[in-house]
């Protein structure tokens, strides 16, 4: 008659298993609720940077891949994407504007001054049909009335136009040498038209406080001022989206979904590796 014995591995568990057990058990949700928490502050952070940090322009997308622009902050266009943010959040005291360099629309790409910021950027046609476009540059953030004494210079085909918040202290007209913002928020908004394949448009914006204006005063110390730019291919028929609608439209939140993926699959996977790990092999001899 056959004899039944365990001959290794009883399956009763000892005290040190049973105690690393429950130990994982208590580990493991609060291993998954940092890593969650990890995920929703770098998404926040990014967010924020996008709102406060940097200079963002985006192009808004359409389902037609006939009429598709894309951007590069180099002319050969190494790198081709519908949004580019410059990291070009400093601290900058005012300055003459006469004072600025004259090669600032020379140089690809970000190349702030001591007290000036300025970025350089490309607009090209890669669709396969002529398109319209436009272009509007305007105010993500404000503080302290500081958008008073800015000055935005932007250049489009090498064609320079100095812009300047319209003025407060009661006197008609802009401010000498300068074209007013459109409104509170909008600093421009123009038309491209015609716009063919493989077209390019260069554009440069630069941003500096004017110490000639009138309202650079002591008040504005401390204050946040941010510009962002949206491009929006004009679609025959169709609504036109406002600037913010394309900022949002175009955050990308498939490397957040990448992530989540990957830190669900890894919490898995460390589940059946302990499982495998505590699991008891019970054999029979005769």
């Amino acid at each position: 008659m056959a004899r039944q014995r365990i001959v290794r591995n009883p399956i009763r568990r000892d005290a040190g298993e049973v105690k690393r057990y429950r130990t994982w058990m208590r580990v493991l949700p609060t291993l998954i609720g940092v890593l969650t928490l990890i995920l929703i502050i770098a998404y926040v952070i990014s967010v924020l940077y996008m709102k406060y940090g940097a200079f963002t322009v985006a192009v808004s997308k359409l389902d037609n891949l006939d009429y598709k622009l894309t951007l590069s902050d180099s002319q050969s266009f190494e790198t081709k994407t519908s949004r580019l943010n410059a990291e070009i959040s400093k601290i900058v005291t005012n300055i003459d504007g006469a004072t600025l360099p004259d090669y600032l629309d020379n140089i690809d790409g970000e190349h702030n001054g001591e007290n000036y910021v300025a970025y350089t950027f490309y607009c090209k046609n890669l669709g396969s049909e002529t398109v319209n476009y436009t272009h509007e540059l305007y105010i993500a953030n404000m503080t302290k009335g500081i958008e008073e004494a800015a000055r935005i210079l932007f250049y489009v085909n090498g064609e320079p136009t100095l812009y300047a918040y319209p003025r407060t202290d009661g006197t008609d007209g802009p401010e000498p040498g300068t074209e007013p913002f459109m409104s509170t928020t909008t600093i421009t908004k123009n038309e491209v038209r015609n716009f063919k394949p493989n077209d390019v448009t260069k554009y440069t914006v630069v941003i500096y406080l004017e110490g000639n204006d009138p309202q650079c005063v002591d008040k504005i110390l401390g204050g946040e001022f941010k510009v962002d730019m949206a491009i929006n291919v004009l679609n025959p028929g169709g609504d036109e989206p406002s600037a913010q609608e394309i900022m949002r439209e175009d955050i990308d939140l498939r490397p957040w979904i990448i992530a989540a993926v990957i830190l669900l699959l890894l919490i898995v996977l460390s589940l059946i590796w302990y499982r495998i790990r505590k699991k008891k092999k019970v054999t029979f001899e005769k």
